[in-house]
């Protein structure tokens, strides 16, 4: 008995072969265009924060989290890391 045949009615067709993009490809490009739409709205707030504060990873995680900013999965504690890969979506990222 395949694997398929477990899973399947007795006598239906076997599951049709994928076409297109490769498996996957086509939810990490929407992924990656969220990613990038999310990144885009939080530029007025960066640049509000590096005008004020200083535009280093580590102060506009500190900022970011004191007015509560919300990352993209939800939660509010910001580090200098999550800013660096933030700033590097969007072509801009500090030196170190």
């Amino acid at each position: 008995m395949t694997v398929a045949s477990r899973w399947s009615a007795p006598g239906a067709p076997p599951p049709a072969a994928r076409s297109g993009p490769r498996s996957g490809e086509a939810g990490r490009a929407a992924a990656s265009a969220r990613a990038r739409r999310y990144a885009l709205g939080l530029v007025p707030v960066l640049d509000t924060i590096a005008g004020e504060a200083g535009r280093t990873a580590q102060i506009l995680a500190r900022e970011l989290t004191r007015r509560a900013v919300r990352k993209p999965r939800g939660g509010t504690v910001w580090t200098p890391a999550d800013v660096r890969k933030l700033l590097h979506r969007l072509g801009n990222a500090p030196r170190r």
